[in-house]
């Protein structure tokens, strides 16, 4: 039996844990998708502000996006979806955000009138003139004759257009009559009057081409603020009601090399800007990964929006897990307990725990909670023992620079995941003081550093505080935890 085999035998039609991103699972995005419990909020505020959403690497900010795209679109709104900046710098200054943002909205925006464009004759004369400089500015176009002709088209009605492509289709015959016409008179008038010489057209044309003019003098004075405000007030008198500008993926920009530092510089020149953020022509909703926006969230205006954190609590795990399986096997299997051989509340409530309320997480171990059952038995439903080795090899092979940041500069030495990793899995317990990790580790005089940094990345938190001011911290990742449980030296993959 081969693992097809295997999990087809299980009811699964496909199989549910092999892809990891929303937007590889676009055909079943309805029926695997599960709101999260703050999602009416979220959609609610959208009605009439902007929305910064928060949230670890795996817990579904993307396939948040997606569904909120898909939910809002219709004929009155505009989605305009940015998750590519490699035409932003990454020290971009007000004046090159206002463009970047303008360039996005202008293509949006012209890709669906490209669908109506007789619908730029509701406009005015002097609106169109303005609507082509937007054309010309920020819509890239193949060749420069193609951009002119899609100037052309809003600046020149149809019929215009039309009675030129007529003359100018007929022009040779009329070229060539006339100048038959003319040799004949020439021939005759030469034999009168011989003295004069013969009369020679060569190849002028006396029907020259006609083409309609295009005013292209645009100046770049203009690219400021007031054009993104001139371009949205444009947008409306399409019957637009509605532009909401989705800002999704910055921290997988590969110039940042998973530097939170970096990546929170460059989503607080956006955050931090209160003519993006807060403004009365378009909406923003921005997905950040919490690690570098807690960083700059002192510097957000969040009074003045909506932030929401996007978390998952064990029993809407789980939900989410019986709507995926259900979605991959038709039906068949409408609780995940089903996949289990024996003890079937125990075993979802352990891989729930190690999946560190993370969906993405839950996949992986799910996964290799299979294919061990698979390599241990194939005959039987996941059994404990497949748990426990599935999670074992989840926790050895985790890629622990998904999840959490590093120094775009850093030495191999350096304080990242992996060395904080090395020391804490010394500790004996999940819960310790700063002095403890002292003692165990030997951290010395960096300990407290450490500490802020594991803290600052969601590695550890603050447990509580006892007398004298001393903090007590746990270990907050349960891949770390299982880690140091069973003395796994993870720092080697580094």
């Amino acid at each position: 039996m081969d693992f097809e085999h295997y999990y087809k035998t299980m009811g699964f039609d496909a199989y549910p844990f092999s892809v990891y991103t929303a937007e590889s699972e676009l055909d079943k995005a309805e029926s695997i998708y599960k709101k999260p419990s703050n999602h009416s909020v979220i959609d609610e505020a959208l009605n009439g502000c902007s929305v910064i959403i928060t949230g670890e690497r795996g817990t579904g900010k993307t396939a948040l996006n997606l569904d909120i795209m898909r939910r809002k679109k219709s004929d009155n709104t505009l989605i305009v979806r940015i998750d590519e900046f490699s035409k932003l710098d990454e020290e971009f200054d007000h004046e090159q955000l206002y463009e970047f943002i303008t360039a996005q909205i202008s293509g949006a925006f012209f890709k669906i009138m490209s669908l109506n464009p007789t619908a730029f004759w509701k406009y005015s004369s002097d609106e169109r003139k303005y609507l082509s400089m937007y054309l010309h500015l920020y819509v890239p176009a193949s060749t420069k004759s193609q951009l002119r002709g899609q100037i052309k088209k809003i600046q020149h009605g149809i019929s215009k257009r039309t009675a030129i492509w007529f003359y100018n289709s007929s022009r040779i015959i009329l070229n060539y009559g006339l100048k038959a016409a003319t040799k004949i008179v020439s021939d005759s008038l030469t034999k009168h009057f011989s003295a004069l010489p013969e009369f020679d057209s060569g190849d002028s044309e006396y029907f020259k081409r006609l083409d309609a003019e295009i005013d292209d003098s645009f100046t770049p004075e203009d690219r400021s603020y007031y054009l993104l405000e001139k371009l949205c007030e444009l947008i409306g008198k399409a019957k637009i009601n509605d532009i909401i500008v989705s800002i999704d993926k910055i921290d997988e920009d590969p110039r940042f090399r998973n530097d939170a530092e970096r990546i929170s510089k460059f989503v607080g020149g956006i955050a931090s800007n209160n003519k993006i953020i807060i403004n009365g022509g378009f909406k923003v909703v921005l997905f950040v990964w919490s690690t570098p926006f807690n960083m700059i969230k002192s510097n957000t205006r969040t009074q003045k929006i909506v932030l929401q954190p996007l978390s998952w609590s064990r029993r809407e795990l789980k939900e989410v897990a019986d709507k995926r399986i259900s979605a991959f096997s038709n039906g068949k299997l409408d609780d995940l307990k089903l996949l289990f051989d024996s003890n079937a509340e125990i075993c979802i409530n352990r891989i729930i725990e190690m999946s560190n309320e993370n969906p993405r997480d839950l996949w992986h171990i799910l996964h290799q909670a299979l294919v061990s059952q698979f390599e241990l038995d194939s005959s039987k439903k996941i059994t404990t023992d497949a748990i426990n080795a599935g999670i074992d090899k989840f926790v050895k092979e985790f890629n622990y620079y998904e999840y959490y940041p590093r120094k775009s500069n850093a030495r191999a030495d350096s304080m990242d995941i992996y060395s904080f990793a090395k020391h804490l899995i010394k500790l004996d317990s999940d819960e310790f003081t700063k002095n403890m990790l002292n003692e165990k580790a030997g951290t010395g005089g960096s300990t407290n550093k450490y500490v802020v940094s594991m803290v600052s990345m969601g590695l550890i938190r603050i447990k509580k505080k006892i007398e004298q001011g001393v903090v007590i911290y746990e270990i907050k990742d349960p891949k770390i935890r299982y880690a140091r449980q069973d003395n796994i030296d993870i720092s080697t993959q580094s």
